[in-house]
């Protein structure tokens, strides 16, 4: 494997990894926490309800745009160093 291959791989491994990591979080963060958030309510709603409900799904978006923004700049990068080699 090319040297830029092996690096782009890397960067794809990390960025992957890292968002994983970011929704794991989120998901257990609102699930080990559920009894702390209960008793704080928002127009009579508990904030777990909030953070599970649409918290957690905006998080789940903005990992999906980060992906897909980072994938496209990584492979531009890639593809621009390649065209640099030949």
């Amino acid at each position: 494997m090319s040297p830029l291959r092996a690096k782009h791989w890397q960067w794809t491994r990390a960025l992957t990894l890292t968002l994983l990591l970011v929704w794991l979080l989120t998901t257990l963060i609102v699930v080990i926490f559920a009894r702390q958030l209960a008793g704080i309510t928002i127009a009579g709603w508990p904030l777990h309800y909030y953070l599970a409900s649409q918290g957690a799904t905006l998080v789940y978006l903005a990992i999906v745009g980060i992906h897909a923004w980072s994938m496209q700049r990584i492979d531009a990068l890639a593809d621009d160093q390649s065209n640099h080699e030949h």
